[in-house]
Formats: C-alpha cells, structure tokens, sequence
C-alpha cells in the first residue's frame, strides 16, 4: 500500500509529494492543479515498465493520435523530453522505496541484442503493426532496494487489428530483467469512459465464472433496493450488462441511470484489482448526493475486503463531507483528503487532512475544493 508518493517532471509538475496516504484517499483541489496528473502518475508508476500505459493517459485525455515528432512530450513537465520523469514510492511493502525513471533515448545510442538472453526478452514486431517515422524511444527504469532493475524499451507504432480499425500506441520491444510474479493490478477509471464499457463487460463475465457476482449486486442495492439480479446479455453485436428490476423483464442497466452505472464500474474495478490500487476520476460524477454516504460505505468495505487502495479525484464538497460521515466510526482511520494547490511562484504542495482535521474543516464550511 503506498504511503507517500514524489513526482519530478511529470505532466504539470516540476515536483510535487504526497505523504501520509491512506487506504481510502480524496483528492481535491482548484481546476488545472493537476488532480488527474497525479491518478496518471500513480498508474504508471504502479504498471512498472509497461510504456503502453503511457499512450494510454494521452488517450484517456482525448488524444488518440501520438505525434511521432513529438513522442510523449505531453508528459514531461513543460513539454521539455529532455527531462528524465522520476515517480518514487514508499509504503507498506518490504522492498521500499520503488523509483521508476523514465526517459527519451535516440536508438543509435543503444544497440538492441539480436537474440534472448538470460534476464531479457525481446519481442518482435508483429505482421499486425508498423513502426511509425519517429525514431525516438521511451525508457523506463524500475527499481528497488532489494531487487534487480527493470528497464524497457517502448517505440511508437500503428496497429491494425482488423482491416476496419486503426490505433497508435507504444509497443515494448525490448526488457531487461523481469518483473516480480504475482504484481498486483492497477485500475484507472476516468470521466471520459463509457458508462458500462466493454471492459466492465469482461471483468463482470469474470466474476460470474467464479460465482462472486452477488457481491457487485450487493453494492448496487445500497442504490437500488429493487435490483434482484445482472446478466451479461449479447443483443446485437456487443454483449452488455442488463439488471432484473422486479418489473417482468431485463433492462440494459444504463436504464438505471449514471450513478448505478458507475458504482458498478467501481466494485468491479476494485474486484478485478486484489491487492492493488484503484484510481477513479472525478468520482462523484452522476452520483446523487443524497446516497454518496451509502456509496462511501458500500465502496470502503469492497476495498478492505479486497485489500484495494483507492485513490479518486473530487470537485464536490458533498462528496468530501459523505465520505467523512461513512468513515467516521471507522476505527483503522483509513480516510485521507489531500488538497492540491500551485502558489504564485507555480510550485505545488499537497496538503492532507486526516479525520480529526477533516473534522474542523467540515464544522465551519472551511474551504477544502
């Protein structure tokens, strides 16, 4: 579990450290000071070596197309590649710190192995994907204390699954060493994303094969009383989520509304993710005040069941408030706010709020957005 978070010269931050993280974690704060940097940061730091995830937030962004001439720039602070990204990590696990180092390499500086070798791999490329006219390379270096380093190597590639879809992303062609097994999952939610989305489609499917599915039926019904059951339904040509609402047939459970959509997006992501982190953007979104204090409760007990570590970005004090009244008998004190807020100078500071302060706050309508 992370207890306390730096990031150098990634996205909008020279610098910027989180300490005193809990399992529950609300970040807040003004527009453009950087929320979901930290949620993209926090994932690709959690993914170790995979540059994929990388194309990935630019996608969550709503930019699909990679520029090759400037590959990845969007991610470095000021947009200067130059820079090396550091995301270092320390918590409750035994080989802390974790640093992951990240770097744009021009590949005439490297030679790449012809063949495996003890330690690494090296992928070819396949039939499906061409290189794209960039030659810059993304490295990234991951380490700790106790084992040996990681380091991959990610180039800029269009894909062509089927002959009706296109996509650029970053493939890995090249790593050294190999990650520990059994590394747990991160899941990155955003505002952006269907409301049931093919994924959520799956990570259900999965649930259902192991017999656990009544658990996500359970937190939907703190909502929803007269929700009696979920099925993968496929009408057409994409399978979806229908629910049995007591009224003589199935509905597609967007029918139940935003908010029932996106808890159950929560509950799976945190199902699909044991042992991991789960960061969720914006987490109040289509969710009625009045049963946030429910939401709160439902979520925070998913998560200690699946030992989770959630982290969601807020713009409502509504949402903060609920979650203070949902953990407040809470004897492990597992909720945490974190402000973000930028000076006059553009230097950041995340200021935490525990329960007791978060207590204050709350008792004279204080400012915490």
């Amino acid at each position: 579990m992370y207890r306390s978070f730096t990031i150098k010269n990634f996205r909008c931050f020279d610098e910027l450290t989180v300490e005193g993280m809990g399992r529950i974690n609300l970040i807040a704060g003004k527009n453009n000071v950087g929320k979901t940097a930290l949620l993209e940061a926090l994932w690709v730091h959690h993914g170790k070596v995979n540059p994929d995830l990388c194309s990935r937030i630019e996608s969550f962004r709503g930019l699909e197309q990679l520029n090759p001439e400037r590959f990845l720039a969007n991610i470095f602070y000021s947009f200067d590649r130059r820079l090396s990204i550091v995301l270092s990590a320390e918590g409750s696990w035994q080989d802390t710190p974790r640093d992951l180092t990240m770097w744009i390499e021009d590949p005439s500086s490297f030679e790449i192995p012809l063949r495996d070798t003890e330690g690494s791999h090296l992928d070819t490329q396949t039939s499906a994907s061409r290189i794209l006219r960039s030659s810059d390379v993304v490295v990234m270096e991951y380490s700790t204390a106790s084992e040996v380093p990681i380091r991959s190597k990610g180039r800029l590639v269009e894909r062509q699954p089927d002959h009706r879809t296109r996509e650029v992303g970053i493939e890995m062609f090249y790593q050294e060493g190999q990650p520990s097994n059994g590394h747990p999952t991160g899941v990155l939610l955003t505002g952006r994303r269907p409301s049931v989305s093919n994924e959520d489609v799956k990570r259900f499917s999965d649930l259902e094969v192991q017999n656990s599915q009544n658990s996500i039926v359970e937190i939907l019904q703190e909502v929803e009383p007269k929700l009696k059951r979920l099925a993968v339904v496929s009408i057409g040509v994409t399978p979806t989520i229908y629910a049995e609402t007591g009224i003589g047939r199935l509905i597609p459970l967007q029918l139940l509304g935003d908010g029932m959509s996106r808890i159950f997006s929560f509950a799976l992501a945190i199902a699909s993710a044991p042992g991991g982190i789960v960061l969720v953007d914006e987490i109040e979104n289509g969710i009625h005040h009045s049963v946030m204090e429910k939401v709160w409760k439902a979520i925070g007990a998913f998560a200690r069941s699946y030992d989770v570590q959630l982290f969601a970005t807020t713009h409502s004090y509504e949402c903060i408030s609920a979650a203070y009244r949902a953990f407040e008998a809470d004897e492990e004190d597992e909720l945490r706010l974190f402000r973000i807020e930028k000076n006059g100078q553009g230097e950041y500071k995340a200021v935490k709020f525990d329960r007791e302060r978060l207590k204050s706050v709350l008792d004279f309508n204080m400012e915490v957005i």
